[in-house]
């Protein structure tokens, strides 16, 4: 367990997206990377637009888990996966910050793209709260992206994390990578003919974002992204609601004219 000193910016970044609408492919046993379907529960636009900044309702926002999981696998039998998984919670006066990041790929026996298909640029796409982006050329493709956003108790630290930020693993023409640092959190895996993968971007409390992306130009890839962010609360003391209540009674008189 490692306690970090993790600015507020990251924390707030994570807690600050909006959802929207995930959807997910129905597996196939014939794909042993396929991940089973994703149950969202809808959150009300009102209640999301409130957990930003410290607290929401009578509830403290303390800390935020993230995991990240995104998977390929070829007509001839390659498979690459990437999973990443981010913990923060507040300690104290800084942060409990766990991570684990895992790879890895297995090229088959014709993992090469066929055809002339071309699919460019949705990874390259700007976006505020959640993105899902999805851009197929070529026959018997399946994508999916899939989002789980969820508003949840106190959350006890994990265990089995390995602590890296970083994983890569390649065979063949088979790609798979995990990045956590400032500028966020980055999976990705490849094939000729495919990339597949999601970034978390921190940023102030109304640009964060998270993109799930992508982009096939070739036969027979199954792909998937999924992502489940937990919130977690815990109930404010009465000395903070108490403290919440005057701060905003003197914003209140400071708006009033001279």
């Amino acid at each position: 367990m490692n306690r970090h000193s993790l600015p507020l910016v990251l924390f707030m970044a994570l807690t600050a997206v909006a959802a929207f609408p995930a959807s997910a492919l129905p597996p196939s046993s014939a794909d042993a990377l396929w991940l089973a379907p994703v149950n969202a529960e809808p959150v009300d636009d009102a209640v999301l637009a409130q957990a930003q900044g410290k607290y929401f309702g009578a509830d403290m926002l303390v800390g935020v888990r993230i995991d990240l999981v995104t998977q390929v696998a070829t007509a001839g039998g390659g498979n690459a996966a990437a999973i990443g998984a981010l913990y923060i919670r507040r300690s104290g006066s800084g942060f409990i910050v766990q991570v684990d990041s895992r790879t890895q790929a297995l090229a088959g026996s014709g993992s090469e793209a066929t055809g002339t298909a071309l699919a460019l640029g949705g990874d390259a796409i700007n976006v505020q709260g959640i993105g899902q982006v999805a851009q197929i050329a070529g026959d018997g493709n399946r994508m999916g992206n899939a989002a789980l956003i969820r508003v949840v108790g106190d959350l006890a630290a994990p265990q089995g994390f390995n602590g890296l930020t970083h994983s890569q693993s390649q065979d063949g023409t088979m790609t798979a990578t995990v990045h956590f640092d400032g500028t966020g959190m980055q999976l990705g895996v490849g094939a000729t003919g495919a990339s597949i993968g999601q970034n978390v971007t921190p940023g102030a409390a109304t640009s964060g974002s998270i993109l799930q992306f992508g982009r096939i130009a070739g036969d027979g890839f199954a792909a998937s992204n999924t992502m489940q962010l937990q919130m977690m609360t815990t109930a404010m003391p009465t000395l903070s609601l108490q403290q919440a209540g005057i701060q905003q009674a003197l914003i209140a008189i400071a708006g009033l004219p001279h």
